[in-house]
């Protein structure tokens, strides 16, 4: 059964409140679109190109981390700078 991103994440975020973030945490939804559905979710500590790897070996369509993708402000985003993950 698929579920809309927007759905897991107003879970997530009535689990775990933003509110008690730290203030430079970054949370929430990164990188997608909320009304996404998603079928699979690979769970992790950190994004890497390992984890990104196997999320689309296994077909998943959210990766949901301790650690968020983006956490400095990026300046630029161009091809070299996504396939650095």
């Amino acid at each position: 059964m698929d579920v809309s991103a927007k759905n897991i994440i107003d879970y997530l975020e009535k689990m775990f409140p933003p509110s008690l973030a730290e203030d430079y945490d970054n949370v929430g939804l990164l990188i997608g679109d909320k009304d996404k559905n998603i079928n699979k979710i690979l769970f992790t500590l950190d994004v890497t190109r390992d984890t990104l790897d196997e999320a689309i070996k296994l077909g998943c369509d959210m990766i949901i981390s301790h650690h968020p993708l983006i956490f400095t402000p990026l300046k630029k985003l161009r091809q070299m700078n996504i396939l650095a993950v």
